[in-house]
This record gives C-alpha cells, structure tokens and sequence, in this order.
C-alpha cells in the first residue's frame, strides 16, 4: 500500500512537474508579453501562498488578488513594450491601501500592525521583484531570451540532479535544522552537473558568462531552497500549499528561481555596464 502511493506520489510529481517546464518553454518562445504574463501570474499564486501561511488578513489577501489579476488582465490589452509599467501601477496603490487598512485596524496590537506591513514589505522584495526581474531581463538585455531560458535549464538540472544524487548517496547533512533531506553530497553534485551543463551553454551561444552563471546559479538556488524551508518552519507547515500537485505549492517549486534572479539581474548587469 506505502509503495502504491509512493509511486502514485512520483508520477503526479512528474506529470505536473512536466507540465509545469512546458509552459515555462512555450512562454519564451512565444515571447516577451506571454513570458510576462506567466511571470506574474506565477508570483500572483507564490504571494498568495506566503500570505497564506503567514497567516495575513484575508481582507488583506482579497486585496492582493485583485491587484493583481487586474494588473494581469490590463497586460492583456497593453502594448507589449509597456506592458511592465502596468506592475508598477498597481503595485504602488497596492501598497497603500495594504498600509492603510492595517494602520486603522482595531483587531490588531500596533506590534501586530508593524509585523504584518513588515511580511508585506518582504513579500513584494522577496516575491514580486525577482518575476518583475525575469520580465526586465528577457525584454530589456540583449540576448535576454536565451539568458532566461539557460538560466531555467541551470536551475532545473541542479534540482533535479542535486535532489537524485542527495537520495542516492547523501550521508552529510547539510542543515538538518531546517531542511534535514538537503545532503552535502546532493549539493556538490548540483554544481557538478551545472559546471557541465555551463560548459555545453558556451559552446551553443558562445558566451563566456555561462561559466559564471553555472556556478552562481546551483550555489543561489540551493540557498533560496533553504531560505523558503525556514520561512515554511518559522510557520509550522510543511509546504507552501497545495496548488501544484507532488511539489506542495507554487513557491515550493520556484524558490530557487526566486532567490537566483536577483543575483543574475546584478551579476548580468555588471558584466554589460561596468566591465
């Protein structure tokens, strides 16, 4: 019966988890205004997950919805060039009014007020700017489709390589206290893999920031793994949610992403404008 329902668990796991990579790669190669689009709506359900299990006012998590899924339906019939601007307009009054009902809550201690703007504050950095940054990246570098696009693959092979090579031959615990399966051994073989991966990168697009970024991205992801397991044990659940099928939720799944794009983003950035 254990072993039924742990292969039922894998093949859910890796149907959802093949559905999920299918729509990341057809968003990019449809382009800019489709990828921006599932970027947000894939930081609408991570931020919705986070306010969840933080246990925000729901009020306040209504809220957040709307913002959102108008800011995703006016994209729609945007102009794709300015399609990012509509993010920053209803963001900004996003947070106003978020501040403002929780300044004049009476259920709420001032403590409480403080803790719950602050969670709001991290939500939107955490969050919301790495998918804005995905959408600025693709869009506004050169070559920013294939950036992407790399960037997934590099994060997709240390996970996947790093979670198979952890289960197989992982001994040394990494951070028991808050991710007790993440290995040592499961780590290093992430980078390995990516350091490989990196190499076959260059050789396709002929760039040398593929060396870079094979190294940043497997260390980042790791670390933005860790990051969301802390988060999710600060509140006592397991997983971030139940909307993504095998993987918990959507913020399970891309942690990672979440947590390497900002450091692209500099790392990219500083490459084109500096050196």
């Amino acid at each position: 019966m254990y072993e039924k329902k742990k292969y039922l668990n894998f093949t859910i796991r890796v149907f959802t988890g093949l559905i999920y990579v299918i729509l990341i790669l057809f968003s990019i190669e449809k382009g800019e205004k489709t990828f921006r689009i599932l970027m947000m709506m894939l930081s609408f359900f991570c931020l919705l997950e986070f306010l969840l299990i933080l246990k925000i006012n729901k009020t306040l998590v209504k809220i957040s919805s709307l913002f959102f899924l108008f800011s995703i339906f006016m994209d729609f019939f945007i102009k794709k060039e300015k399609g990012l601007i509509v993010y920053i307009i209803c963001f900004i009054p996003y947070s106003i009014i978020f501040l403002v009902i929780q300044l004049f809550s009476k259920k709420c201690s001032h403590k409480e007020k403080i803790l719950q703007i602050s969670h709001q504050i991290f939500g939107l950095v955490y969050i919301i700017m790495p998918f804005y940054l995905a959408s600025c990246i693709y869009t506004m570098i050169y070559h920013g489709k294939q950036l992407i696009l790399g960037i997934f693959i590099l994060i997709w092979t240390n996970d996947s390589l790093s979670y198979l090579i952890g289960k197989k031959w992982g001994k040394r615990k990494m951070a028991i206290s808050i991710s007790p399966k993440k290995s040592i051994e499961g780590v290093i073989g992430g980078i390995v893999f990516c350091l490989i991966l990196g190499f076959f990168l260059y050789k396709i697009w002929n760039k040398k920031y593929w060396f870079i970024l094979s190294i940043i991205v497997p260390i980042f992801s790791t670390i933005g793994d860790l990051v969301e397991s802390s988060i999710k044990r600060s509140c006592n659940v397991k997983n971030s949610g139940i909307l993504f099928p095998g993987h918990g939720g959507f913020l399970d799944r891309l942690d990672s992403f979440i947590f390497v794009i900002p450091i692209i983003a500099t790392v990219i950035t500083s490459i084109i404008y500096v050196f």
